[in-house]
């Protein structure tokens, strides 16, 4: 299965899913970090995680060449919006890069998409608007709290985990 990583960072998403056994290949990798963006290339380099093109701004590119290639889209993106910790302004955050994952995932059209983000998603509302959104554009969703310490980590760390076909 072929998987497009938005908000790469370290590429957690692209080894978790082989760690969890299934056959993926990375086709593409997004972030717009310029040191992630090195540390992804060495990752390359050193045959740590698979050779794809590494893309620099979801907010601009044409994510329409990875139609009918593409099986799997993940993505954890931007937290800072949703937060605890922040102003919680949602849709109003300029930091907001959902509306920019949606198009990404309606124009690529994979069977899959797998999203995370931080549990105040839910409180403040927005979790329903990504769930309604994907179900606008045909896939339906099934979400869960999940967290750290449930895989064993000495941490809590809990995630909102969205899983979409």
């Amino acid at each position: 299965m072929n998987e497009l990583s938005l908000f790469t960072g370290y590429a957690g998403f692209s080894l978790g899913l082989k760690l969890a056994g299934l056959k993926t290949k990375t086709i593409g990798y997004c972030d717009n970090d310029s040191y992630i963006q090195q540390l992804l290339q060495q990752r390359i380099k050193d045959n740590l995680i698979d050779d794809a093109p590494i893309i620099g701004d979801v907010r601009s590119f044409d994510f329409s060449i990875y139609r009918g290639v593409c099986d799997i889209v993940s993505a954890g993106f931007p937290c800072q919006p949703h937060s605890h910790a922040g102003k919680r302004k949602g849709s109003q955050d300029s930091r907001n890069l959902w509306p920019d994952t949606l198009r990404c995932i309606s124009e690529v059209g994979p069977g899959y998409a797998i999203l995370e983000n931080v549990p105040g998603i839910l409180s403040n509302g927005y979790a329903s608007i990504v769930t309604g959104q994907l179900s606008e554009i045909g896939y339906s969703s099934q979400w869960h709290i999940v967290s750290a310490a449930d895989a064993g980590a000495p941490h809590l760390r809990k995630r909102w985990w969205c899983f979409a076909w």
